[in-house]
């Protein structure tokens, strides 16, 4: 094969230029081809021949190309060029070249595998007689939801990206499940699904797949991804059913009984799956029981019946894996260490993912590339390797052998206890750390610990019981004086926590060579590590110098916690890096992703920077005849102090003349727990059951709504989103006030900045758009069948007083928009 029809004649100089650079020694190279499949980009990833294989595969793309040059002249492959191209041919169907160093000569070791996709043909399943007509007599022909079928068909034939705003009752599910399982099927590949809540993931396992699975009479499987947190774990099990892990005299009743049945449960179950149980076990229970990665070793006796890999088997062989935004992207955080492809993440290898209620994508991805370490998560850490709190600090605890007087959890302890009962070569230097050295360096840094995060609850709580977020810059560091008040504590803990981590290796190392039979050690070394990713993640954080990264520091003097948060900026590099190069078809959906009817906002958000294909599909409701908008006169401004009081006023009358069937969206708990509390008794007394965020967990609150006679809900942040009530039990929906982040929370602030800082109009192209997409939300609980009917309330005068209420009036999809003074809403 001639060079010049393998690399373009640029990327030639550039090949050359680069290896005369390293004076003529070994250089590795990744390739990029263009769509005539020649190289057309390259760039130097690796120099010299003393390189780890893994690591440099992780920076390598599929269907990319090694090029790796043979300074000899010699271009047969070694041996290490072979096992090179082979694996990163069977990992990531890469290709792999060999070259001269003066670039005129080639050996093409493998080329870049490249397997077209089969296109795809759905229409027929969606046509008023099709193949879904044809099956359920009820389908009801939506051109809305066959514009979406064909916009997602083409899209994924085209292999582009794809983004889709499609309106309430378009039927979008149907829309995307159908072509994605069919491309999936015709393409031998997997798809992800991925939601942002549990409603729509129970939706699409219950009801739309196996519905789909009838419609197509095709054989696919698939299968809900749930976190490793959901499955028991078969070691920690039998160690609590012995004994020696809890006793009784440890524990409350509650806990006892909750104990009783996981073990009975664990004798019968399955699966493994903590769903199964009829009750929810408190967390600091579950966690006994729970599968943990960090705590899972390759020696353990229990491999072969472990729940969490029998589901990961199951994983393999599905076709369709549903899973929620979390665990997406707690997926894509571990390929970003250890390469996109790898058989160690929680997903196996896809080639399609579909981000249902995408708008939400941006903030999952955020938190999953953020740090962060907490009093709370520290103290956690640091009991589950020996409890001060639960057990005397002697040396007679340590050298008690009796099964009985083993009170405590603490992995020390379980530690202990097995090495004295195996042969151990160097057991007077064992004995000496853990007893003479050990707890008292615990204690020590326990006692540190405590204090720096108490110290922080001081100076920064300002006196407020509640949760108080303070943003730290780069600056801060050296100006700030509460941050030098807390210098010296920070220095003592930082110096007491590398003290007591190299006193654990040296422990570590002596034992290192121990067998371990019963996973004891295994576990103890990975809680410990634990506490060396605590010091990590807090050492990054403090350095406060990443100016990609937002930092703060949060406190809560009520709930006595304190933590040192660090979030990027932005994650589009993240995405692009990790995500986007890696996977070529993705669907983005949502009913609310569309500002000004275009995705420019959405797409900027997360980064996606390519070409996509792009549709927005309005939904079919008869909204002008569905819904109708009041905007009351009357009301004071939202910044008014008066406010709150007039709000209160309104709602009263509203809610006992319509007897209820109400949401009250709020975007405060302080004003929801106001209004809430000043009209709650007057409510009860004339029959309306009044329902209040945090009264249960979400599910239930909306389930015990749905059975009341005259329900009336007030919510915030998560109820303007994924609650679904159909019929005449919710009537009309109230929003309080635009919900505009607030401008003071750290990442709302710092991107502000950064618009700025870009000469950019903040407010209009970041704060807007975010509030605007939330309002869609809200507005779109009202409506959610064809049949219903309702009025929505705005009492936030801004949608009429400030220019830019425009934006979100055009938002609302009727133009039954009515202003009307409060007493003729009442009527």
């Amino acid at each position: 094969m001639k060079i010049e029809d393998m690399i373009d004649l640029e990327s030639r100089i550039k090949l050359k230029k680069e290896i005369e650079e390293s004076g003529g020694n070994e250089v590795f190279f990744k390739g990029i081809l263009d769509d005539k499949r020649v190289v057309s980009e390259v760039v130097p990833i690796a120099r010299g021949n003393n390189y780890s294989v893994p690591a440099f595969l992780k920076r390598m793309k599929r269907n990319e190309i090694i090029i790796h040059n043979h300074p000899s002249g010699y271009l047969y492959p070694s041996d290490a060029d072979i096992e090179v191209a082979s694996r990163f041919g069977n990992e990531k169907d890469g290709g792999f070249y060999i070259i001269n160093n003066e670039v005129n000569n080639i050996y093409v070791v493998m080329e870049a595998f490249s397997k077209e996709n089969k296109k795809i043909n759905v229409l027929p399943y969606f046509e008023k007689e099709g193949l879904i007509a044809q099956k359920f007599k009820e389908f009801e022909f939506r051109k809305e939801q066959n514009d979406m079928v064909k916009h997602i068909q083409e899209g994924l034939n085209k292999e582009q990206k794809i983004i889709v705003e499609a309106g309430t009752g378009t039927g979008k599910t149907l829309a995307y499940l159908i072509p994605s399982i069919e491309w999936a099927l015709e393409n031998e590949k997997k798809v992800v699904i991925s939601t942002n809540t549990i409603n729509l993931q129970e939706q699409l396992i219950n009801k739309d797949i196996p519905m789909i699975r009838k419609i197509m009479n095709k054989k696919f499987n698939y299968i809900l991804v749930k976190g490793r947190g959901n499955y028991l774990c078969n070691r920690k099990y039998y160690n609590v059913s012995s004994g020696s892990v809890i006793k009784p005299d440890n524990i409350s009743e509650e806990q006892k009984i909750q104990i009783k049945k996981l073990i009975n449960w664990g004798k019968i179950t399955q699966t493994g799956d903590k769903s199964e149980l009829s009750f929810e076990p408190s967390y600091d229970i579950w966690e006994y029981f729970q599968s943990e990665s960090d705590t899972c070793y390759s020696g353990c006796p229990h491999r072969e019946e472990c729940f969490f890999f029998k589901a990961r088997d199951e994983k393999k062989n599905a076709d369709i894996l549903i899973a929620n935004h979390h665990i997406f992207f707690s997926d894509l955080a571990i390929r970003k260490e250890i390469g996109f492809n790898t058989d160690f993440s929680i997903l196996p290898e896809y080639g399609l993912v579909v981000f249902d209620e995408a708008h939400n994508v941006e903030k999952v991805a955020r938190d999953y590339f953020s740090y962060e370490v907490s009093k709370y998560s520290f103290v956690k850490s640091m009991n589950k390797i020996y409890n001060l709190k639960k057990g005397k600090i002697v040396k007679e605890k340590l050298l008690e052998n009796r099964e009985d007087k083993y009170k405590l959890n603490s992995h020390l302890e379980i530690l202990w206890k097995y090495l004295q009962k195996i042969e151990l070569e160097n057991k007077s230097k064992v004995e000496k750390i853990v007893l003479n050295e050990f707890v008292e360096k615990h204690k020590n840094l326990f006692s540190v610990g405590e204090v720096f995060f108490k110290r922080i609850i001081e100076i920064f709580s300002k006196g407020q019981n509640g949760s108080l977020s303070i943003r730290i810059k780069k600056g801060d560091v050296i100006e700030n004086n509460f941050l030098k008040m807390l210098e010296e504590e920070k220095q003592d803990f930082i110096l007491e926590f590398n003290s007591y981590l190299n006193m654990v290796k040296r422990l570590l190392s002596l034992i290192s060579d121990v067998e371990d039979k019963e996973g004891k050690i295994s576990e103890f070394v990975n809680y410990t590590n634990r506490l060396q990713n605590f010091l990590d993640n807090f050492n990054f954080i403090n350095e406060f110098d990443d100016e990609e990264f937002i930092y703060w520091i949060e406190v809560n003097e009520k709930k006595n916690n304190s933590k040192l948060v660090a979030t990027p900026l932005k994650v589009d590099i993240e995405l692009s890096e990790n995500l986007y190069e890696n996977l070529k078809q993705i669907i983005f959906t949502s009913a609310t992703i569309a500002i000004v009817n275009n995705f420019k906002y959405f797409k900027e958000s997360i980064g996606l920077k390519e070409e996509t294909y792009d549709k927005i599909i309005d939904s079919p409701f008869d909204y002008d005849k569905q819904m109708k908008v009041y905007i009351p006169e009357g009301i004071s401004a939202p910044n008014d102090r008066n406010f709150l009081d007039d709000v209160q006023s309104l709602l009263e009358k509203l809610i006992l003349k319509s007897k209820g069937k109400m949401f009250v969206l709020f975007t405060s708990y302080r004003a929801l727990n106001y209004i809430y509390y000043s009209i709650r008794k007057e409510l009860e007394q004339n029959g309306i059951d009044v329902f209040i965020q945090g009264m249960y967990p979400r599910t239930k609150l909306v389930e015990l709504y749905k059975k009341s006679e005259y329900p009336v809900l007030f919510g915030t942040d998560s109820f303007w989103e994924g609650v679904d009530v159909k019929g005449d039990k919710l009537s009309s929906v109230v929003i309080v006030k635009l919900p505009f982040k607030v401008p003071n929370d750290p990442i709302t602030e710092a991107i502000i900045e950064k618009y700025e800082e870009q000469g950019k109009n903040s407010f209009l192209e970041y704060q807007i758009p975010e509030s605007i997409i939330k309002f869609k939300q809200g507005i779109g609980r009202l409506i959610r069948s064809k049949e219903d009917k309702g009025v929505v309330i705005i009492l936030d005068n801004r949608v009429i007083t400030k220019r830019y209420g425009k934006y979100f009036l055009k938002s609302i999809p009727t133009k039954n928009i009515v202003k009307k003074g409060v007493e003729k809403i009442i009527e």
